[in-house]
């Protein structure tokens, strides 16, 4: 009867929990914390399935303080036992009777503990796929038994249903956000490409107002406000019309999945990141955030689009001012009333280096674990910090965008030290096909 108790118990408290959190990451954090406490284990890991990959990614380990320890590896998902019980569909204890100090594994050494015993069992709704593996060792009390496989196979369950109800709430809202960038920006481009379209007839009738006064002889303060005209349409109203169209263009094929199209011309690199970045600052600044720059003047110019550009320094740049703002202690807030006090900051830095033009981002931020910098790199990763409210597509978009310029990203990041995202961009230095401005092919004789 104790038993059937203690497992109504641990069920009931699975279903309260669980019900109440929409969070992959969160999910399965407590899913693992579940299985432990219901097995009466030391710890364990959780690994969750990637199909297109066919491995099974560390997502976390309990005792938490083992994680700063270990290198958290992704394995084949028929790697050793996690793989063997995945592809079983079946749990399984192994004992190890002789385990010591002297057999410890290189896992076992780094992690500090002595396996003696392992239960490994498939995170599954029963007729269903496996989403993943839960390893749990060391029973606090004895050995894992039938009993424990009983009772982690109803609570496995309930996991696996609260993890697939988590991905569906996380793809609706990742929907609903692409659905809505898409509705707002065609209706943006829309307005943007009326303003487009008459360019050409304001253009003639400045051209034509020009020409009527110097026709009727006229001088003087009505010739400086002609000419004050003529330059806030040449630098304001006509870049950034169109600027705006292409901007809306560009979030509309993003969010309906639309091949992208660069509109490539020759220009200055490190002013278009100058400017991005500087479009930032007062987000910066509400974040306690000071952004410093670095940016080489004697670049050679080449062909980029520079909307693509701006917006990949906006993203980055909109990620390290979240992470200094994650990181900034209620404490210091409290002590720091005045907002032009910074607690962390932003570096944006740019070089021309062997042919490449490299752009480097870093934050003064809490940093990410090797886990989030690998699902950031593989284009999956959501937002990693809790106080904001993006949609998890920044980075995704930035993969997007650099692809299209044959840009590499790499991503040095670590656990309390900040973070640095370095892209690539390969030197064009002639014209490109399609490129704005390009020669015109030649005709063969």
């Amino acid at each position: 009867m104790a038993t059937e108790m203690r497992l109504l118990r641990l069920v009931n408290q699975a279903a309260n929990k669980l019900a109440s959190v929409d969070d992959v990451e969160s999910v399965l954090r407590d899913v693992l914390a579940i299985c432990v406490e219901a097995a009466g284990a030391m710890g364990g890991t959780i690994y969750l399935h990637e199909p297109s990959t066919r491995r099974l990614k560390f997502k976390h380990v309990l005792p938490s303080d083992i994680g700063s320890k270990l290198e958290r590896l992704d394995i084949p998902d028929n790697f050793g036992v996690a793989g063997e019980v995945f592809q079983a569909r079946t749990a399984r204890i192994n004992e190890f009777p002789n385990a010591s100090v002297q057999t410890r594994t290189d896992f076992e050494r780094k992690a500090g503990v002595t396996v003696r015993s392992m239960l490994t069992m498939p995170l599954m709704i029963t007729g269903t796929e496996p989403l993943g593996v839960i390893q749990l060792v060391n029973k606090i009390e004895g050995n894992f038994d039938e009993a424990d496989l009983q009772m982690l196979d109803i609570i496995s369950d309930i996991c696996a249903l609260a993890v697939s109800n988590s991905r569906l709430m996380e793809r609706r809202r990742q929907v609903a956000a692409l659905e809505g960038m898409g509705r707002a920006a065609h209706d943006l481009a829309n307005k943007a490409g009326v303003l487009v379209t008459f360019l050409p007839e304001f253009r003639r009738n400045l051209t034509g107002l020009q020409q009527a006064l110097k026709d009727e002889g006229v001088t003087g303060e009505a010739w400086l406000y002609l000419q004050l005209l003529e330059g806030t349409f040449e630098d304001v109203f006509e870049p950034y019309s169109d600027r705006v169209y292409r901007y809306a263009r560009l979030v509309n094929n993003l969010a309906a999945g639309r091949p992208l199209e660069p509109k490539k011309k020759r220009q200055d690199f490190a002013a278009i990141v100058r400017e991005a970045a500087e479009f930032m600052e007062p987000q910066a600044r509400e974040a306690r955030a000071l952004i410093q720059y670095d940016l080489a003047t004697d670049a050679p110019e080449h062909y980029f689009d520079d909307l693509y550009v701006m917006r990949i320094v906006e993203n980055l740049v909109g990620n390290a001012i979240k992470a200094v703002a994650e990181s900034v202690p209620k404490e210091w807030k409290a002590n720091h009333p005045d907002k032009l006090e910074t607690y962390g900051v932003i570096r944006v830095n740019y070089r021309f280096d062997q042919n490449y033009h490299v752009l480097e981002i870093s934050d003064s931020g809490p940093g990410m674990s090797p886990q989030t910098v690998r699902e950031i790199l593989e284009g999956s990763a959501r937002t990693s910090w809790a106080n904001s409210a993006g949609s998890g597509l920044g980075t995704k978009v930035v993969l997007d965008l650099a692809a299209t310029h044959d840009a590499r990203l790499q991503i040095d990041s670590r656990l309390g030290e900040g973070t640095t995202f370095r892209l690539d961009f390969p030197h064009v230095a002639m014209d490109v096909p399609g490129a704005v401005g390009a020669a015109s092919p030649q005709k063969s004789s």
